[in-house]
């Protein structure tokens, strides 16, 4: 099992009902589930591996946290022994406020929008349903469960809301992928940057198209991610693609070759399933040069 993740010793954990995990930055990885009735995934694993269930006899019932991708899920499923009774959380397992922050929300400002401050200015206290929002500059905290409820296709988090030094505990829930867009954070002023348009949102309304296992933009112009079939080692990014969205290739097995062409310019985070993966660039010829040779391919993608 270490070996197969290229993890050490110390790197798997066993928890008291007989869960194994790998460690990952933040957070864990379930390798493989209990053999149990009943069995909620921890809130802080956010990857589960293909054959986590494969074990499982006894599974009835099953709770998985907002923050396990649906395809993800899926697959894992499809070994399980049994066909257990799934809920699918889209917001934290304990999504109740204390009384002080509901002190502090009948308290705070409330925008056009419905979004509430602290009375400072400085704490996000409760969001509302929107489809796309500016998070105002000043703003230094977001408030973990500010989002319970909400859903969104674009928010910008501006450079004064820093989560360098916050627990993973603390922060905020966006939901799961079912009532997120996307998150976009940036690292200087709103003002320095041209009008953006957000290459990372899916609209539930747009149409999409499949390709060899691959979803797209009905544009072409985004990646979407790959679905269920997808068993590729080496992948290269149709020419005219601009965005890889936030976990395209997580459901890979395999450790993925990415073939990716100059017209891409933003790749989101964990594009890779578990094994991992590189990113290469496409030259005008045939070949291609991988991004671990040359950190000046660092800058291919860029921040907002």
């Amino acid at each position: 099992m270490c070996e197969m993740f290229g993890l050490l010793d110390e790197e798997i954990v066993t928890d008291n009902d007989g869960a194994v995990f790998a460690l990952i930055e933040n957070g864990r990885i379930l390798v493989k589930a209990p053999n149990v009735e009943k069995y909620r995934i921890p809130e802080d694993v956010y990857r589960i591996d293909v054959d986590a269930f494969s074990e499982c006899m006894e599974l009835k019932e099953l709770d998985v946290p907002y923050n396990v991708g649906e395809y993800e899920l899926e697959e894992a499923l499809e070994r399980c022994k049994t066909k257990p009774c799934v809920r699918h959380w889209e917001w934290a397992y304990n999504s109740k406020r204390s009384e002080g922050l509901e002190r502090d929300i009948a308290q705070g400002w409330s925008d056009e929008y419905g979004f509430v401050y602290s009375q400072d200015r400085k704490r996000l206290l409760k969001a509302s349903s929107v489809e796309t929002y500016w998070i105002p500059e000043g703003v230094e905290r977001i408030e973990r469960l500010a989002f319970t409820g909400c859903r969104f296709e674009t928010l910008h988090v501006p450079y004064t809301c820093r989560f360098d030094n916050l627990p993973s505990e603390e922060w905020p829930v966006w939901g799961s992928d079912r009532v997120q867009g996307c998150v976009v954070f940036w690292e200087r002023p709103y003002s320095e940057h041209d009008r953006i348009t957000n290459p990372l949102c899916v609209n539930d309304n747009e149409e999409f198209i499949e390709k060899d296992f691959v979803m797209f933009s009905h544009n072409g112009k985004r990646l979407l991610g790959a679905t269920v079939g997808f068993d590729e080692e080496v992948y290269k990014v149709p020419d005219g693609v601009e965005t890889i969205c936030d976990t395209a290739f997580a459901i890979s097995t395999k450790y993925l070759t990415l073939i990716i062409p100059h017209s891409v310019k933003v790749i989101g985070e964990n594009v890779f399933g578990l094994r991992g993966g590189r990113l290469c660039l496409s030259l005008e010829s045939n070949d291609f040069l991988s991004i671990d040779d040359v950190d000046a391919l660092r800058g291919l993608v860029q921040p907002h």
